[in-house]
């Protein structure tokens, strides 16, 4: 066991590519053609400060900064590049350059030397690498298996470049990185690995994973593989806390290879489909599962956790809420919306928490013994390469109070049935004596009531417009009227509302007569109905016009609260919150 050093896949002879960089005015061009005297004094001047460590040399050479070489370049060229580098290692070691371990990395378009017809010596390593996501690029066959030097693996679980950076957080599924490096290790790529890691501590366990499948590959299956995790989560938890931490890290893991934090934004998700709230449902979730795991931890296995699973977790929880939040808000401000501001707030909260879930990382945890390891900018990428020095939050768009009045919704049907909830009326009218039509937040099951109150005046008068699109050739529709379990505190014979279409004949509804404690009533009616506190009232209706049309209801009594409305055309399955008003079937007029 010990430490190899070795330079990464640009950097040749041992020598940090910032040593030719902080000194470019005088050093002149890399360009091996042009400046062959400069390049060759790096080059030596790299060897000589290795000579006698334990470090693999890379040869060859890339564009200047990890770019490709100048058009110019060739195979001829490089092959005298190459030559010449091994002799300026066997001059500087005093041995045979095959005595010197060397890596000659086939990244990029030095693949296409290659496959152009340029060798390197026996005794060199050939180095593929992945597509810097986790997925390889190239494998040999089995005559290129022959090759003495034998070949190796370049592995990326973070990366600097396009199409985004990935640096932020571990974005790498466990099951992509054992099933590609089982793949690796099956094409004979066995002399060398290396994995592409910037920060340390977000990697923890895919370090861990590469390492333990490097040692012995073989050892993990499908069956298996996350018996590894399992392990893990012991030696940080304990046996009792293991298993459920697995399976949310697994699971973490999951949602994180959907996209990394970088990448992410408004558009990523199908918001017309449900596709966004289904995804950032996933991880609201799931983070509720670990926040209940992480209260039943012992205090000093806290820190482990938030390291591993909770902060991580949390962080892209957040992300999600607020890119799910501002398409909502985009959606919404298009379409006259009136919830568009209340989702503009939303992605603001979930900015500003974003930055303090960081400041926690960095301050609280361990006491801050981690701090700067979560300074990395992830909100405002444009390309890979942005140099913005904070996050920057995503535009929001409102509307003025003008464009907010209370209203003007029209709905279609999705799936054979219009969900609606009562607060998402057309237009309402108050009634004659001067009662009004109030809003009460947080009312029922799903989003509010709304009621004319108050409630000692007539509600003669009032109506609830809903404007609803029925499709062509239906003639009759069954209405689900939702309301609270209002009982007849006034009229002992019962509340009444009617239901109707515009030129057609409402139906009258008396929706509480029953719900009394008569002896035929008590526990068929009553106790079953005021339990559940709402009262649902089924109302078969003709269809006078289809296409755009008005579902109006009249208030007949005082004290109705209605909570929602379900129009059924044929497609309406019964449920316990009456179905799901989609805000993607509503449109603002």
């Amino acid at each position: 066991m010990g430490i190899i050093m070795g330079t990464s896949h640009h950097e040749p002879m041992a020598r940090n590519h910032q040593e030719w960089a902080r000194h470019r005015k005088e050093n002149g061009a890399w360009n091996y053609s042009t400046n062959q005297e400069v390049i060759d004094k790096f080059f030596t001047e790299g060897i000589q400060r290795m000579n006698g460590t334990e470090d693999v040399v890379t040869i060859g050479m890339r564009g200047d900064g990890d770019e490709a070489m100048s058009a110019e370049a060739d195979v001829a060229l490089l092959k005298k590049i190459i030559d010449n580098q091994r002799k300026i290692i066997s001059k500087e070691t005093g041995k045979k350059a095959k005595e010197t371990p060397q890596v000659w990395a086939l990244y990029k378009e030095v693949l296409d030397y290659y496959d152009a017809g340029l060798r390197a010596p026996d005794d060199v390593i050939y180095l593929l690498c992945d597509d810097n996501w986790g997925n390889v690029r190239r494998l040999p066959n089995a005559e290129e298996r022959k090759h003495p030097g034998g070949w190796g693996m370049y592995y990326h679980v973070d990366y600097v470049g396009a199409p985004r950076n990935s640096k932020l957080l571990n974005c790498t599924p466990i099951q992509n990185m054992w099933e590609q490096l089982e793949l690796t290790y099956d094409y004979g790529v066995d002399r060398l690995w290396i994995l592409n890691v910037g920060d340390l501590k977000p990697m923890e366990y895919p370090i861990t994973l590469f390492l333990d499948m490097a040692w012995n590959p073989k050892q993990f299956t499908a069956d298996n593989l996350l018996g590894h995790t399992l392990r893990f989560f012991e030696q940080q938890l304990g046996p009792d806390q293991a298993k459920e931490a697995t399976r949310i890290f697994n699971l973490l893991c999951k949602y994180n290879g959907r996209v990394t934090p970088e990448m992410l934004d408004r558009n990523t998700y199908n918001l017309l489909t449900g596709e966004w709230k289904q995804v950032a449902d996933d991880y609201m979730r799931l983070e509720a599962e670990a926040l209940r795991q992480y209260l039943t931890l012992k205090p000093e296995q806290r820190d482990a956790y938030n390291e591993l699973i909770l902060f991580p977790l949390q962080l892209m929880s957040n992300l999600y809420q607020m890119y799910y939040a501002h398409a909502m808000n985009q959606y919404a401000y298009a379409n006259g919306l009136p919830e568009a501001n209340e989702w503009a707030s939303e992605v603001k909260r979930c900015f500003d928490r974003d930055a303090e879930l960081m400041r926690s990382y960095n301050k609280d945890i361990a006491g801050g013994k981690w701090d700067g390891m979560m300074t990395q900018k992830h909100i405002g990428y444009t390309s890979w390469n942005d140099a913005f020095p904070a996050e920057i939050l995503p535009k929001t768009l409102t509307l003025d109070s003008q464009e907010r009045n209370a209203g003007g919704y029209v709905f279609k049907p999705i799936d054979g049935e219009i969900v609606i909830e009562a607060e998402h009326f057309n237009t309402a009218e108050n009634a004659a004596s001067g009662a009004k039509w109030e809003i009460l937040p947080y009312v029922g099951r799903t989003l509010s009531g709304v009621a004319v109150r108050p409630y000692t005046e007539s509600p003669e008068g009032a109506a609830l417009k809903y404007a609803v699109t029925i499709p062509e050739g239906t003639d009759s529709v069954t209405v689900h009227v939702v309301t609270k379990s209002t009982l007849a505190f006034e009229r002992k014979d019962g509340h009444r509302y009617t239901v109707g279409f515009e030129g057609g004949n409402p139906v009258e509804v008396n929706f509480n007569g029953n719900l009394n404690e008569d002896p035929q009533n008590i526990y068929s009616v009553f106790y079953p109905t005021v339990a559940r506190r709402v009262v649902e009232k089924k109302v078969p209706l003709k269809v006078a016009t289809s296409g755009e049309t008005i579902l109006e209801i009249k208030p007949l009594d005082p004290g109705i609260v209605f909570e929602k409305i379900v129009i059924d055309l044929g497609g309406y399955t019964p449920s316990y919150l009456f179905g799901t008003e989609s805000d993607l079937q509503r449109i603002q007029l």
